[in-house]
């Protein structure tokens, strides 16, 4: 149990410095909250899926001037649960650092990539608790309403491993500061 869990606490740990560092040397960041659909699929589910919501909050930070490359945390929890074959499934929470990658802030709609590490932890009832970590990869855009506010959609593929499927399709709001 302890090793599953010091991979994603040590990346988060080692974040947070660079993240603070950043923000305050070129004092451009973001801030933003998320509704997720997400879709867990156990291995053990025999195909089926459970579809679940989550309000998910993130905050991120610019590594260059350009505002195209930075990186983020994300934490969120779960607002409901789902059965598969009388299981019921819902997430408590997830949280994950990810790197980003962006097209220029000129553009009026800039898609953008995710790469990073993730967690989710979930209770089946009956049966208990799961937790799952892995490499997560994204893709989704952004568009401005006004120069500091924007709104997103994104795909996030959390976890795929060991026949352990999870997948995020969120909408949100967001700001820069």
């Amino acid at each position: 149990m302890k090793k599953n869990v010091s991979a994603p606490l040590l990346a988060l740990l080692l974040s947070l410095p660079m993240l603070l560092l950043t923000m305050h040397a070129q004092a451009a960041g973001f801030a933003g909250a998320d509704l997720v659909f997400s879709s867990i699929e156990p291995d053990d589910a025999g195909g089926r899926d459970a579809d679940v919501t989550a309000l998910q909050f993130k905050f991120g930070s610019w590594l260059n001037n350009e505002n195209t490359f930075g990186f983020e945390f994300r934490a969120a929890l779960g607002l409901d649960d789902d059965k598969i074959r009388g299981t019921e499934i819902e997430i408590d929470r997830y949280y994950g650092t990810y790197l980003r990658g962006q097209f220029p802030k000129d553009f009026a709609v800039r898609p953008y990539g995710l790469l990073g590490l993730s967690r989710v932890e979930t209770t089946e009832k009956p049966g208990g608790s799961e937790n799952y970590n892995d490499i997560s990869l994204g893709i989704g855009a952004e568009m401005d309403i006004t120069q500091r506010l924007f709104v997103n959609l994104e795909y996030l593929r959390v976890i795929d491993r060991s026949g352990d499927e999870i997948s995020n399709l969120g909408l949100g709001i967001g700001g820069r500061f």
